[in-house]
Parts: structure tokens; C-alpha cells; sequence
């Protein structure tokens, strides 16, 4: 199943907190293929050098009671060399097989059955398991075969090579665990293990007691042989052996820390580096949860808040779209309450001529694209001026400039605004002509309703007077027309680009309107 495509965190790690790992839109058949060469070829890297440290141990780290002996030469130069040889072919071997065969699902491209992620999650315990195996059969053999000889040497032999077990097949696990993550980000998906399987204290304790309490424990033993037999033991043999097992803690220290450190700060990287994007609003963005322990669950749950803030911004954006920016952003910033306050305002009205016969006369369709034509010029316009438009009402539009945010010339903007919107629908809505009115004064600005359901509008005398200045104008639809009170409220500059017409009553008023015409 593919990883999908969402935003890609730019990270020095990658998706999966590595290079080697490849990438979430990598082919399923290369990624198995990556998958198991990566996992075989560490875990055979982690099972040599765990045993060229247990032969060096045995051989020279601990020298008494020694296996350099003449007796001893078939076991030290033939069985040996054929137990590391044969152990690392199979330990490959196994790997390899158990790998490729339990990763069949992924090279499909298939999501993976219940039992498959089950199987899949597993495979560094059984690669675990079966490195312990391999050494534990090792320390019995050996055990046998240098203790036929010398019974001194069995505890020597026995508890290094178990040891040292312990610490490959600790190594070999966390080796695996890395391999594994592409894989493992596909089966987190849809499956999630039993969270007291996959602890994150239970992991650091063990990369703790392989990498420190092994050594340790190592030294202290070294110190209670030499109490029980300090004839079997000189000072500098023993000095020769805290030395070999302390370095190797050391060594083995630093290698495991390194490999908790990364197992531990892969995923917070990721996680910072998506928090980065989401704080510069790309909300798109989303980590591989590719982690079984708590760190899988902060990237799970970055990827769940994520989510949440495209929702919010997507209803945001819905939000904006139907009450205009101005206004959802005033919502958002500070709870609305019922009511209004006086502001002065500009205001346009623009009413289709002819609608009810252009419904008639053409298809319901080819009106609403008209329609949608004519209030995308509409819309543009006013909101290129830091206007609100702030109602639809069929075939006609109410705007407003100066509610609910401030401008520095209100008038000027809805002047302005008129005369480009109606130099745009004759160019671009050539099916229908307006009447476009424009006026200023003092309105009621607020939210009206009920305390469940309510609508951020405008109440006042120019309201009305726009719209009846509208209906004048539809004599000469080809210009706006602006009540006086607009004219002298805007700027030199925008007034010149009108002239006076008539001064009239407009109906349903008791007084004249002082009108003026945009110039052509």
C-alpha cells in the first residue's frame, strides 16, 4: 500500500530518519528489496564483529586459565573458524529468508493482513532470538569442547560467549528495528501493537544493560575470580582482562547509545521539523509514523493535530468565503455579540437590469453562470479595495468600505470600486447591464439575529439610499452613480474623475439626492 503523498519534511534524516531508508514514495518492490539487503547485511556486519571480540576475549582478553595450548590447536584453528563461518552463513541466510518471506505483502504493494503486521512487527524479536540461539548453542559447544580438556576453562568459555551473545543479538535487534522502518510506518497505518510490548523505558533499559551492565558485570566477575583463586590469577593478567572487557564496554557503550540516541531523536526531528512547516502555515504537512513505542504515538499525534488544523483552516476558509474575510476575522479574533455600533461607511448597491426576463428567457444554468460571473467581477473589485461584500440578494450585491475594518477613504475606495467594476462587466458580462449606486453616511454595523443564528450586516439611511440611487441609475446603466454625500467625502483625485447629473427625490425618501455620474 503506498505511503500517499502528503507534504515532505525537509529533514537531513528523510522520511524515515536516515538516507539509507529511502523515501515514502519509493517503488514496494525496491523497498522490500532495501529493506531485507539493509537488515541481513547489519545484522551479519553486528555477528562478525561480536565474534572477532568473544575469540579475542577467549584468546588474549582473558589469558588465565589459557586456551593457547598445544591440545587445544584442532579446536582453536578448525572448530572455531568453522563455527563463526557457518553461523554467519546461516545467521545470513535465516535473515534473509524471514525477511523476504514475512515482507511478501509489501513487494505486492498490498496492505497487510491482521497476521502479516503482526508477523511484520515481530521480525526483530526473531532476529533477536535467533542470534541468542546461535551464541547460547555456541557457548554449550564450546563449553564441552574446551572443558573435555580443561574444566577450568568452561566457565571462561560459557560466560564470555553468552555474554558476548547478549550483546550482539541487543545489537542485531535495534539493527533490525532501523531496517524495518519503511515497512513498519506502512503496517502502523492501519495496526497498532499492545502498547506494554513496545515501551520506550523498556527499550532504554536494555540498550543500558547491554551497553554498561553487561561490561560491568563483566569486570566484577573478573575481580571475584581473582578473590576465589589468586593463584590461578596474577595481577597482571587480570589487569590485562578489566582492560579487554572494560574497552569493549566502552566500545560497546558507544555503539548502543549512538543507536539509542537516533532511535530516540530520528522521530522527534521529524516532528520538529513538521511543527517548523505547520508554525509557517503549511498545513498539508505530515510525518511517517513509522515508530511501535510512545515516540510512534507524539508522531501519530502531531499527525491527528495536523489534521485538526487544516479542518479548522478548510472551515476557516468556508467561513470567510460566505461572511468575507473582514468579518471572520473579526470573529475569530473576538467573540461576536448582538448588537452594532455607529460607523460611517461607504456603501454600493448594484442590481441587474432585466433579471426577471433574463430568468425567463435563458436556462436556469446559463443564468447561474451569468450570475456567478457577474458577482466574481463584483467581489474582486470590492475586496482589491478593502471593501466587505456583505450580502447577496438574488441579482444584486451590498457592499461596504469602512466596517467592519477601518479605511483612510472609505468614499474614494467605493467610488473607485464602481467604476471598475463596471468597465469590467460591460468587457466581461456583456449579457446584462446594472444599476450601480453609491453613497456615504452614518449606519448601524453589528450582528443582527438570534442568539443561535445570526448575520454580521449594516442598518441605515444610506443602505437605503444606495439602493434607491441604484434603481435611478438603471436610466443610464453604463456608469455608477454616487450621492453627493459620497462625492464630497472622497479624495480630490477621485473626484475628479466624476460629474454632476440631477438632483432628485429618490423614491420612498423626503428629501433630494445631489447625484453624480462616473465620466466615461
Amino acid at each position: 500500500m503506498p505511503l500517499g503523498r502528503p507534504a515532505r519534511i525537509e529533514d537531513d534524516g528523510g522520511d524515515f530518519g536516515s538516507p539509507l531508508l529511502g523515501t515514502r514514495t519509493e517503488g514496494a518492490r525496491q523497498r522490500r528489496l532495501r529493506t531485507v539487503l539493509l537488515l541481513s547485511g547489519a545484522t551479519t556486519i553486528a555477528t562478525i564483529v561480536g565474534a572477532g571480540y568473544a575469540t579475542m576475549l577467549i584468546m588474549v582478553g582473558l589469558p588465565e586459565p589459557s586456551v593457547l595450548r598445544p591440545e587445544l590447536r584442532v579446536v582453536n584453528a578448525v572448530g572455531v573458524p568453522s563455527y563463526v563461518l557457518a553461523g554467519v552463513l546461516v545467521g545470513f541466510g535465516y535473515a534473509t529468508f524471514t525477511v523476504h518471506r514475512a515482507l511478501h505483502w509489501s513487494g505486492l504493494d498490498v496492505p497487510p493482513t491482521e497476521r502479516e503486521a503482526r508477523r511484520t512487527l515481530a521480525l526483530p524479536q526473531r532476529i533477536y532470538l535467533f542470534e541468542l540461539f546461535s551464541w547460547f548453542l555456541a557457548a554449550a559447544l564450546f563449553g564441552l569442547m574446551y572443558g573435555s580438556r580443561d574444566v577450568q576453562l568452561v566457565p571462561k568459555v560459557v560466560l564470555v560467549l553468552a555474554g558476548v551473545g547478549l550483546l550482539t543479538a541487543g545489537v542485531c535487534k535495534v539493527l533490525a528495528e532501523f531496517s524495518l522502518r519503511p515497512v513498519t510506518a506502512i503496517v502502523l497505518q492501519t495496526y497498532r501493537p499492545t502498547p506494554r510490548h513496545q515501551t520506550l523505558q523498556a527499550r532504554s533499559l536494555g540498550l543500558w544493560f547491554l551497553g554498561s551492565g553487561l561490561p560491568t558485570a563483566g569486570v566484577l566477575m573478573i575481580a571475584l575470580f581473582a578473590l576465589a583463586g589468586p593463584e590461578g590469577m596474577t595481577v597482571r593478567g587480570m589487569a590485562v582482562s578489566i582492560c579487554a572487557v572494560a574497552g569493549g564496554g566502552i566500545l560497546s557503550g558507544v555503539v548502543l547509545n549512538l543507536l539509542g540516541v537516533t532511535r530516540v531523536s530520528s522521530p522527534v526531528r521529524s516532528v520538529i521539523a513538521a511543527m517548523r512547516r505547520v508554525s509557517e502555515g503549511r498545513y498539508d504537512t505530515e510525518v511517517v509514523v513509522y515508530d511501535g513505542t510512545s515516540l510512534g504515538d507524539l508522531q501519530s499525534g502531531f499527525n491527528a493535530m495536523a489534521d485538526g488544523l487544516r479542518e479548522r483552516e478548510r472551515v476557516r476558509d468556508l467561513y470567510a468565503r460566505q461572511v468575507g474575510e473582514q468579518v471572520a476575522r473579526a470573529s475569530i479574533e473576538r467573540d461576536p455579540e448582538l448588537g452594532g455600533v455607529e460607523q460611517t461607511v461607504a456603501v454600493i448597491f448594484i442590481d441587474l437590469v432585466g433579471s426577471t426576463a433574463l430568468a425567463a428567457e435563458r436556462p436556469a444554468a446559463e443564468v447561474v453562470d451569468i450570475l456567478n460571473r457577474f458577482c466574481s467581477v463584483v467581489v474582486a473589485e470590492v475586496n482589491s479595495r478593502g471593501g466587505l461584500v456583505n450580502k447577496f440578494e438574488g441579482d444584486a450585491v451590498l457592499a461596504i468600505f469602512g466596517a467592519p475594518a477601518a479605511l483612510s477613504d472609505p468614499a474614494g475606495a467605493a467610488l473607485s470600486a464602481s467604476r471598475a467594476m463596471m468597465r469590467r462587466l460591460a468587457r466581461e458580462v456583456p449579457e446584462v447591464r446594472a444599476g450601480c449606486g453609491v453613497t456615504y453616511g452614518t449606519v448601524v454595523a453589528g450582528y443582527v439575529g438570534a442568539a443561535d443564528r445570526f448575520e454580521y450586516t449594516v442598518i441605515g439611511d444610506p443602505v437605503n439610499e444606495a439602493a434607491r440611487l441604484s434603481t435611478y441609475a438603471k436610466a443610464d446603466p453604463t456608469v455608477p452613480w454616487a450621492s453627493g454625500s459620497a462625492f464630497d467625502a472622497a479624495e480630490p483625485a477621485e473626484r475628479r474623475r466624476w460629474r454632476e447629473g440631477p438632483t432628485e427625490v429618490l423614491r420612498g425618501r423626503s428629501h433630494p439626492t445631489w447625484m453624480f455620474l462616473a465620466r466615461r
